[in-house]
């Protein structure tokens, strides 16, 4: 015998919020040639800061107002 399947309804869970953050080097070498044949390399490592949040709010209200009126 064969049962029917029972299909229960989902389960919504609250939305996770998750940053991912990637750091990534980039090396560009900067070669400065002097007459006593020395190199120097230099590394700069330039880190850009946007420290920005945003949020929008809105809401909505609603009245509904009945007033006796003369026909």
């Amino acid at each position: 015998m064969h049962c029917p399947r029972r299909l229960l309804p989902p389960i919504v869970h609250p939305t996770m919020c998750c940053t991912n953050h990637i750091t990534e080097v980039i090396e560009v070498p900067h070669i400065h040639p002097i007459q006593n044949t020395t190199v120097l390399h230099q590394l700069y490592q330039h880190q850009h800061y946007f420290p920005q949040s945003q949020n929008f709010q809105q809401t909505a209200a609603n009245q509904h107002f009945h007033c006796n009126r003369p026909f």
